[in-house]
């Protein structure tokens, strides 16, 4: 059993700025603390360095007919190198009896993935009916991005009938345009979104979701990927970067992390490097499906 000390960590998130220990066992996270002074296992200082759980990023538009060379490229490009150990990605569907089909076809493309994978539905709005709720809970899809693009079709889902239907799996649903509205067109939609959304008491995030750069933690919970992902537990999976410190961070203070100003230097997976010193590896067929039994729990 190999046992390991990574002391002196200054762990960071877009929510938390803390110095901890973590106690490691066959690649999991035996225990957290402040520091294990009393305990002789081999001890990795980690100081000088950043210390963050590795990323979700979300990525609804992953391409489905890539040959084996261009999805390693894509996958290097896109994720690994920024520090993503997960990615979440849609299926789309055009009529409800595809549901089951276009969900396993997703999965398929994804068999070669390196990394962990949750899959969501994209549905234009006329789609959003009891019939696609109960699939999605049947199989575990926690997120819907609704197409935006139609307010009348908007305005015709029957979010009391759906809502009815979410008591026990609380699906969240996602803006989504598919057409470049202007930006005023854009924000009416959204205010309109918002305030349905609201007033119908649906899980839901109010704004589109960024793509290919990793999502806050807020969303994260919305979703029930965390505490999975980006965040340390005992008994959990040991994934997480490392990021060089700036010259002048000496010290913690109050400011948040912000990934996009620091340099990446480590990834660690399950105990494997997915990057290292600006060298990215793949491990086809390494990732795994992250299914979703609660989403937002934590909300």
């Amino acid at each position: 059993m190999s046992k390991y000390i990574i002391e002196d960590a200054q762990y960071a998130t877009d929510e938390t700025n803390l110095r901890i220990s973590l106690l490691v066992e066959d690649n999991r996270i035996a225990a957290i603390r402040n520091s294990f002074l009393y305990y002789n296992h081999i001890r990795m200082n980690i100081s000088p360095f950043i210390m963050t759980p590795s990323h979700v990023i979300c990525d609804t538009c992953l391409p489905a007919d890539f040959d084996f060379p261009s999805f390693k490229t894509y996958f290097l490009s896109h994720f690994i190198s920024k520090g993503c150990t997960t990615i979440l990605t849609s299926f789309s569907i055009t009529y409800e009896f595809e549901f089951l089909k276009k969900l396993e076809e997703r999965k398929t493309t994804l068999l070669s993935s390196p990394i962990d994978y949750t899959i969501g539905l994209l549905a234009p709005a006329h789609l959003i009916t009891p019939g696609v709720i109960r699939l999605c809970k049947r199989n575990r899809v926690p997120v819907i991005w609704m197409v935006l693009d139609d307010l009348d079709a908007f305005s015709s889902v029957k979010w009391g009938w759906i809502k009815g239907l979410l008591y026990d799996y609380r699906i969240t649903f996602v803006p989504f345009f598919t057409t470049k509205l202007d930006k005023k067109q854009k924000m009416k939609h959204l205010r309109i979104w918002q305030k349905t959304m609201t007033s119908e008491n649906i899980p839901h995030i109010s704004e589109e979701m960024k793509q290919k750069v990793p999502l806050p933690l807020s969303q994260l919970k919305k979703i029930g990927m965390y505490p999975h992902r980006g965040n340390f537990l005992p008994g959990g999976e040991i994934s997480y970067n490392l990021y060089m410190k700036k010259e002048t961070e000496e010290s913690l203070d109050d400011s948040l992390f912000h990934y996009e100003s620091h340099v990446l230097k480590c990834t660690m997976n399950r105990g494997k490097y997915h990057y290292l010193n600006g060298q990215s590896c793949f491990h086809p067929g390494a990732g795994k499906e992250l299914k979703i039994q609660t989403p937002g729990f934590f909300t």
